[in-house]
């Protein structure tokens, strides 16, 4: 009897056996093919997020740059002596208002940059960036503060300049252009 009763139960697991069809085993591999699928959309997320610092990075090197190059235009009417003559061709570092181009060149891409006039003045010594900013000094309105009398006393008044400068950062991809107005007093 209490070999029968062994069989039995040896029968019973048996039994059982066949009974399984592979649930666990499928169950496993949808439960990975999940976190694969997680893994991945987490990796690509981190590849973004580095392109995404990439750039920033780029873009604040262009900006830095051209707020150099406004520097250095702001510095150069300071340290001049005398007014500087404006003319159209910007040959003594000073062009005449919208001489560049027509309308807003600045906007469209249009004006000197690329057509190297001498008046586009390349800075140089710029780290991390792939071509030096350039900046372009523009005379603007006289703006008298005193009333001249007679033919001997000169008007006194302040000089305005709308200085632009582009720059770009360590690709071609981030460009910056800014601008600013200079007043000074000859």
């Amino acid at each position: 009897m209490k070999r029968m009763a062994q069989k039995r139960s040896y029968l019973g697991v048996a039994q059982l056996r066949s009974s399984q069809k592979g649930a666990v085993l499928v169950f496993g591999l949808i439960l990975l093919l999940a976190l694969t699928l997680l893994g991945i959309s987490t990796m690509q997320g981190s590849v973004f997020d580095e392109k995404m610092a990439g750039n920033s990075k780029d873009r604040n090197f262009a900006f830095q740059a051209a707020e150099s190059a406004l520097r250095n235009g702001e510095l150069w009417l300071q340290d001049n002596a005398s007014q500087p003559l404006a003319t159209t061709t910007g040959g003594n570092g000073v062009w005449d208002l919208n001489s560049p181009g027509p309308g807003s060149w600045w906007l469209n891409g249009g004006g000197p940059w690329g057509n190297g006039a001498p008046a586009v003045v390349g800075l140089a010594g710029i780290s991390y960036v792939s071509t030096q900013p350039q900046r372009i000094i523009e005379e603007g309105a006289f703006i008298r503060d005193s009333l001249a009398v007679g033919q001997q006393q000169a008007a006194s008044g302040l000089n305005f300049y709308r200085v632009t400068v582009k720059a770009v950062g360590g690709t071609d991809k981030a460009v910056v252009q800014l601008q600013t107005m200079y007043s000074r007093r000859y």
